[in-house]
């Protein structure tokens, strides 16, 4: 296809965290008024963690999270901007439910079971073949092989948020973006969200086990913020408070790009009032067109018309 150029007087982003930090840093070179000293800066996952409950081998009470919708509840733990006799950083964590189809799914991730119970099954399957056995109860060798579903049914997943350090970096890598953030600045954070959440399966009689990645001290987000983010001045932010971009006028950034940190909880909200904030200033802003005043007198004569008194 053609490559075609569109002009405008004014660009809004909106292509997301990832998106619009992309953009940015893919044209900096046709964007001679761009601030890369802080663009691509103050990353955040806004402190997302996921971690599980799983019920105690003994028998303990199922928490079946395919009940209800993904979040029935919710915990707030404050921190020293809330309550200043506080120390560390605040955080929610809330209870991550899931559709039931999802069971399988669930049930199929845990890899070591899953295993095991496959390998049982080819066992039992070539020792009857060799000792001749003759029975054929193929329903209950596949319901080991499937498994009791206790993972799925009796798991429950928790949602962690809050306030990490907004200290990530992202750039290109090639062609693509690569975010570099580490927990390791975080580590008091997660350090707190991971004991309450313990004590939350303690309190449930339930079992307590980390997101498997977490072994690598890596986490999963569905919260990123910043690489575009606002400032009071260039020296802090690639945005100003209205989230027009520092030395290009008619540039403004409307996502989660433009946040300098994480907010706590789910940003969602909060993203949403500061673009409702810019879109009142930029309307605000707008050179007003001058009101035409009705004529005043008779109307031209209408072509191919001939009004009463004008001649043939």
């Amino acid at each position: 296809m053609p490559l075609r150029g569109i002009t405008c007087d004014l660009l809004i982003l909106a292509a997301g965290t990832y998106g619009t930090t992309y953009l940015l840093l893919r044209n900096r070179d046709t964007l001679p008024g761009l601030n890369l000293e802080r663009l691509g800066r103050r990353y955040s996952g806004n402190g997302d963690l996921l971690t599980f409950l799983l019920p105690r081998p003994a028998g303990g009470e199922r928490l079946e999270a395919d009940r209800g919708p993904v979040i029935t509840s919710s915990m707030f733990v404050p921190d020293r901007l809330d309550r200043p006799d506080v120390t560390g950083r605040g955080f929610y964590v809330q209870d991550g439910g899931y559709p039931g189809f999802v069971d399988r799914l669930a049930e199929s991730t845990d890899v070591t079971r899953s295993l095991f119970r496959a390998g049982e099954f080819v066992v039992r399957a070539l020792v009857s073949r060799v000792l001749g056995s003759s029975d054929t109860s193929l329903s209950a060798e596949l319901s080991r092989l499937i498994g009791q579903g206790t993972l799925s049914s009796g798991s429950l997943p928790l949602l962690g948020i809050g306030r990490d350090v907004p200290d990530g970096v992202m750039k290109l890598r090639g062609d693509r973006l690569d975010v570099d953030w580490t927990t390791r600045t975080s580590r008091a954070y997660f350090e707190r969200i991971r004991r309450t959440m313990r004590d939350i399966a303690d309190h449930l009689d339930a079992r307590y086990v980390d997101n498997p990645i977490w072994f690598f001290r890596k986490i999963i987000t569905v919260h990123p913020l910043g690489g575009a983010s606002i400032g009071h001045s260039r020296e802090e932010g690639v945005c100003d408070p209205y989230h027009a971009v520092f030395g290009l006028p008619g540039l403004y950034v409307a996502d989660g790009a433009a946040m300098p940190g994480p907010v706590g909880p789910n940003p969602s909200l909060t993203i949403a009032a500061l673009a409702d904030r810019m879109c009142t200033h930029l309307l605000e802003r707008r050179p007003r067109r001058a009101r035409r005043r009705p004529s005043v007198g008779r109307a031209a004569p209408k072509e191919g018309i001939r009004q009463e008194g004008s001649p043939p």
